[in-house]
């Protein structure tokens, strides 16, 4: 049997619940030029057992635990396709998934990274929401990156070409819970970035999701604040944006992301003011809308175990970034459309 095109790596721990849907969804691919490798991070349920249960169709790997960026990058050892394409334990292919990212890859001429549109679905598999990948240059991409945009669920659709991980290096095992837009933000430092415009990954969402603990709120926001540091602005705004402006500009898209992101626009706007102390009232008044937001963020916690003030309470909230918007656009030039 000859070299693979794709090589589909799939890491689990723990997902006897759902690794059935993710690796049937493989096996019914249009497109049957591939490999795929199942690395089990040492589960304790049944996942052994079901991937087992598909013998030469699957390569299937035990290690021991190392979180899901050590597995994976077991997988990248083990992988000898041309193309490297990801799949969370959780989440579903749609059939044509893998033909319509190698048909993409293939047009580009050189090493790339292929994304597309996603649906996410309930733990029955039902689809609560589109969504529609936005398309930016690399630059843009990387500034969505840093400021939690939408931009970074692309990362559950990925496909690239293997000359991109020899470049940029293995998934970073530092980052438990942000690894993938880690390696998104190196990637687009890189390599052009193509969308393919059709929902072809199905996101599950569902009560043991990574992204609903603690450790993923408090992760979140160090990744953030950090790669915001370390980045050059000249990197981000090769418009050679003035750097108040710059560091306003990634406050503002902070501040409208949900929580806990928008916490790290507090440190954006302590910078733009550093660079331009005379505009303190403009700032002043994006750090009270923020301080406002903890303020509702606080209060509708409390109100969890009250369903119809919980409920109130949210409704309310939502409310917020518009008036947020509004108010912090007076007077205010920029050189770059606000997200």
């Amino acid at each position: 049997m000859g070299t693979p095109t794709v090589s589909v790596i799939l890491p689990v721990y723990n997902g006897e619940q759902y690794l059935r849907f993710a690796v049937e969804s493989v096996l019914n691919q249009t497109f049957q030029d591939y490999e795929l490798i199942i690395i089990d991070d040492g589960s304790l349920d049944s996942s052994p057992a079901i991937a087992r249960e598909y013998g030469q169709r699957v390569k299937y790997v035990r290690q021991d635990n190392t979180g899901v960026a050590g597995a994976f990058n077991h997988g990248l050892r083990l992988a000898t396709g041309r193309y490297i394409s990801w799949l969370s334990h959780d989440d579903v292919y749609l059939p044509e998934k893998l033909e319509k990212q190698v048909s993409a890859l293939d047009s580009v001429g050189g090493p790339a990274v292929c994304y597309t549109d996603l649906q996410m679905i309930d733990s029955l598999g039902k689809v609560i929401v589109e969504l529609r990948m936005p398309e930016y240059d690399r630059s843009e991409v990387l500034r969505r990156v840093l400021t939690g945009g939408s931009i970074c669920t692309a990362s559950y659709s990925t496909m690239y070409d293997r000359r991109c991980i020899d470049e940029v290096g293995f998934y970073s095992e530092y980052w438990k819970y942000t690894q993938d837009a880690e390696m998104l933000m190196r990637l687009a430092r890189r390599f052009p970035l193509v969308r393919v415009p059709e929902v072809l990954v199905q996101m599950r969402e569902h009560a043991e999701r990574g992204t609903r603990s603690k450790d993923w709120e408090r992760e979140v926001i160090r990744f953030l604040r950090e790669h915001l540091q370390i980045i050059p602005l000249d990197e981000l705004f090769p418009e050679a944006m003035e750097r108040s402006e710059a560091h306003q500009w990634l406050g503002d898209a902070l501040a409208e992301q949900p929580f806990p992101i928008y916490r790290v626009a507090y440190t954006e706007y302590r910078r733009a003011l550093r660079e331009y102390p005379s505009r303190v009232a403009p700032f002043l008044r994006r750090t009270a809308w923020l301080a406002m937001r903890d303020a509702y963020e606080i209060l509708e916690r409390a109100a969890r175990p009250v369903p119809l003030l919980h409920t109130a309470m949210r409704r309310f909230r939502e409310k917020i970034p518009s008036a947020m918007r509004r108010a912090i656009r007076l007077g205010s030039a920029r050189k770059i459309d606000h997200p």
